[in-house]
């Protein structure tokens, strides 16, 4: 907002725009008027003042007109509009706030009250651009954000002989606390991880990054899967236990020569073996959410991968994908998917289906798919 502000008068009674001139330049405002509607209108969108008094009663296009285009115009920036009539008519005062007038004065003006409404509703135009100028930086400040969570995301490997692995991880909004990695071991093996943090946007982002170090900080020392969930744990327990934040994950430790992998889990969907077409019988295996125990203990199961077999993890971003109508994608329709989709590999495929169902409804939730398969 200008520094004085800048104030349009429209009114086709030049005595009214006198008055009105006089009694605002007392007070410190710049003045600019109009004396019909059109010339208002095109005084509005070229000055874009910082308040306008709007006489309702003029000829060429009254005041109630000039309100609803000046409100349809979405090059302007917000402008109050104090609407001043002649009449105390509800009707008139109804039809002006309907229109997108902020405040009214009736004729003849008493000078407080207006000197009152002007400083009100000047008022509320300067906290409502600290409020856009504030979004403005935020909105640079989290796409930054948005290329920094980026860099998370490693290369996914050329793993050899015949294994294959892919992955995918796409925020709700500018940033998410979903995670994926692929840490290589120094026996040719691998740590493969699909993560999600409780909650989203920021404070999930920032607990995301810490989680990723830590696991892979672990990973140096600890490469069994069961007792690096345990290690984890405790270091997620300690940095957010208070402010109520936990993380589900899945992770597998993988062999790409013989398709041996070893997985454990902590709260997380179970992931699911693709045998052919059909869901393999993978063991049950159960473990808590990181962070809601110090003391928690993991399970550890071992399959085999064999040639043509796939095993999928994937966030609750999936199944719970809402579409247009607020229906989730769901279990039924991802096993169903499964059966009719021939693979390997299935999760650029499902990616594509969870988009397909979604049509144009925003994302509800962070949504990564990691898929290990064989040839």
């Amino acid at each position: 907002m200008r520094t004085p502000p800048l104030i349009l008068i429209v009114d086709d009674n030049p005595a009214n725009v006198e008055i009105f001139q006089m009694r605002l330049e007392a007070n410190g405002y710049d003045i600019i008027t109009a004396t019909d509607g059109e010339v208002g209108l095109a005084r509005a969108s070229e000055k874009q003042p910082d308040l306008i008094l709007l006489d309702i009663m003029m000829p060429k296009m009254d005041g109630i007109e000039v309100c609803r285009r000046i409100r349809a115009d979405q090059s302007l920036p917000f402008i109050p509009i104090i609407m001043v009539t002649a009449k105390a008519d509800s009707k008139d005062i109804v039809a002006g706030l309907e229109a997108g007038a902020d405040e009214y004065l009736t004729k003849p003006v008493d000078h407080a009250a207006l000197v009152a409404r002007v400083k009100s509703m000047l008022r509320i135009k300067s906290l409502h651009d600290t409020v856009i100028d504030q979004t403005a930086q935020l909105e640079v400040q989290l796409k930054t954000a948005t290329k920094i969570q980026s860099l998370f995301w490693p290369e996914t490997p050329e793993l050899g002989a015949g294994s294959h692995i892919w992955a995918v991880s796409l925020p709700a909004g500018y940033v998410g606390g979903d995670l994926y990695d692929v840490i290589p071991l120094p026996d040719k093996s691998l740590l493969a991880y699909v993560a999600d943090v409780s909650d989203k946007g920021v404070p999930a982002a920032l607990i995301m990054a810490a989680l990723s170090t830590k696991i892979r900080s672990e990973a140096l020392h600890q490469c069994e899967v069961d007792k690096l969930l345990e290690a984890v744990n405790l270091s997620m327990h300690s940095l957010t236990a208070e402010e109520g934040y936990f993380a589900t994950i899945i992770i597998a430790r993988y062999w790409p020569a013989t398709g041996k992998m070893q997985l454990s889990l902590g709260g997380h969907p179970q992931p699911i073996w693709i045998v052919g077409s059909r869901i393999g019988d993978l063991p049950q295996i159960n473990g808590i959410s990181l962070g809601i125990t110090p003391d928690a203990k993991y399970e550890k199961t071992e399959i085999f991968l064999s040639s043509g077999e796939s095993i999928l993890f994937f966030t609750d971003g999936v199944i719970e994908a809402e579409n247009t109508g607020n229906e989730l994608f769901g279990n039924q329709r991802l096993l169903d998917y499964i059966g009719n989709f021939k693979g390997p590999p299935w999760g650029k495929g499902l990616l594509r289906s969870v988009h397909q169902w979604r049509k144009s409804a925003s994302a509800n939730d962070d949504l990564t798919i990691l898929e290990i398969w064989r040839d």
